[in-house]
């Protein structure tokens, strides 16, 4: 079966588009692009959309403004929406060229489909690119994913990035341009063995090939199977993610470390990559194996509090059966919702704290105030504290009653361990002092002995913590 009668079957069986869809293609002038257009100008009726050309002349080359100006004409004779546009040489960047140039296109492309609605942005990509792109990536390292290699079909901003080609040859490409006796222009620095793709090209493709004369069949197979499995699995493994993860805030995620122990290592493995790949999007390239075999390690070892500094001002933090993941802006805050001095507290009066909550103490009766979700009380006799009251963090050394113990008094760091508060939510926490520093309230976590029960019709202070 020739590529023309394969093409139209693959349309019509693989539903790359509907006839009420709108394609760009982006056509470069070379002999894939060009056998790419071609193709598309032969559909039936029935079954063709209505289509445009995009063109990028990155000015890198004499030949590129031949190449455009053929273009145009081209679109005029054939009654083809044409749109181009110059990357200006002042633009070019003196390294990363190929980056900044690629970057440049699909930018333009983008702006090109969302002005037009167009459904699809089509290339030539061919099986030669694919095996040569799979090569490249597995040498160079990197996620499994990523050694599915170019992609059939993905998504593009609001529309398609469709590779009809990607089963065909180079060899069958070329010869489909040779029949057909298309024009086309060469790109001289296809053949540079400076660039890395060109030396897979020319040196090392054409040695598997001699190897084994099906290995593009093999590649494309290769590709398939493996996005088949990574999808059945990345199911698998979402499912299993948000039964032992969930994002507390913006800068914050919550592991559960018991649950992800009783997972099986392979697991833990992946469930860990795809965190990495949800939190850490900006800062991908910094993180890699040894950032997950680390977060692992100091989740299963003995010590109920850990920490350890990830790249892009990441922090990964044990607190006993939770581990965090915070984002340093996070964590800076956090710290603004700190108290910087204790404040004073009056009867009578609210003081609005950092956080946004706020605490007030006023003269009152049982009846009048009922605590809630977001409102906490505590009753003090007047005659036990002294005003004004105090509200500040805790500082190191805290050490209070406690509400039903007749004797003693507890570290505040004791109780934050019993009651195992995280260490990020430790140095948050509020007290109330009175005047001469006894404190009266760990702001939920404990009451101390000032702490008592209301006497129905008698007079009494109320403290009350109401949460934002």
């Amino acid at each position: 079966m020739g590529i023309y009668a394969s093409f139209l079957e693959n349309c019509q069986t693989n539903l790359y588009w509907k006839p009420t869809d709108r394609l760009l293609l982006a056509v470069s002038g070379g002999v894939d692009s060009m056998v790419l257009l071609d193709l598309i100008q032969r559909l039936p009726e029935g079954i063709k959309p209505w289509f445009g050309i995009v063109h990028v002349n990155h000015q890198l080359r004499e030949s590129s403004i031949e190449e455009e100006v053929f273009l145009l004409q081209y679109c005029k004779d054939n009654s083809i929406p044409f749109f181009s546009k110059r990357w200006p040489i002042k633009e070019h960047p003196v390294e990363g060229t190929e980056v900044a140039a690629r970057e440049f296109r699909y930018t333009f492309f983008h702006e090109v489909l969302k002005k037009e609605r167009a459904t699809h942005l089509l290339t030539g990509h061919h099986a030669d690119d694919q095996m040569e792109t799979i090569l490249m990536r597995l040498v160079r390292g990197g996620q499994l994913e990523s050694i599915i290699g170019i992609k059939k079909q993905r998504s593009f901003y609001e529309s398609l990035l469709t590779r009809p080609l990607l089963d065909y040859s180079k060899k069958a490409i070329c010869e489909y341009s040779r029949l057909r006796e298309l024009s086309f222009f060469e790109d001289e620095t296809n053949k540079s063995l400076d660039f890395t793709r060109n030396r897979y090209r020319h040196q090392v493709v054409p040695l598997l090939k001699k190897e084994n004369a099906q290995v593009l069949v093999h590649f494309l197979e290769f590709s398939s199977d493996l996005q088949d499995m990574i999808t059945v699995a990345k199911k698998e493994i979402k499912k299993i993610m948000k039964s032992i993860c969930f994002q507390r805030d913006p800068f914050c995620w919550e592991l559960d470390v018991e649950k992800f122990s009783a997972l099986e290592p392979a697991v833990q493995r992946q469930v860990m990559q795809t965190l990495f790949n949800s939190l850490f999007e900006k800062e991908a390239n910094e993180f890699g194996r040894k950032h997950q075999m680390q977060i692992i390690s100091l989740i299963e070892d003995d010590k109920p509090n850990s920490q350890l500094d990830l790249p892009g001002s990441w922090i990964g933090q044990k607190s006993y059966q939770k581990f965090y993941f915070l984002k340093e802006k996070g964590q800076h805050e956090e710290a603004n919702k700190k108290i910087a001095s204790a404040l004073s507290l009056n009867l009578e009066e609210w003081v609005i704290l950092p956080n946004g909550a706020r605490i007030g103490l006023f003269q009152a009766t049982k009846k009048l105030w009922t605590p809630n979700k977001t409102k906490q009380v505590i009753w003090l006799d007047p005659a036990s504290v002294h005003l004004p009251l105090q509200v500040r963090n805790r500082r190191p050394g805290d050490r209070m009653t406690l509400k039903g113990l007749e004797t003693g008094s507890k570290k505040i760091k004791d109780i934050f361990i019993d009651q195992k508060i995280p260490l990020n939510k430790r140095e948050e926490a509020i007290l109330v002092t009175d005047f001469k520093e006894e404190i009266i309230w760990l702001v939920e976590y404990k009451e101390s002995r000032l702490s008592i029960v209301p006497e129905t019709d008698k007079i009494h202070y109320i403290l009350i913590y109401e949460s934002k």
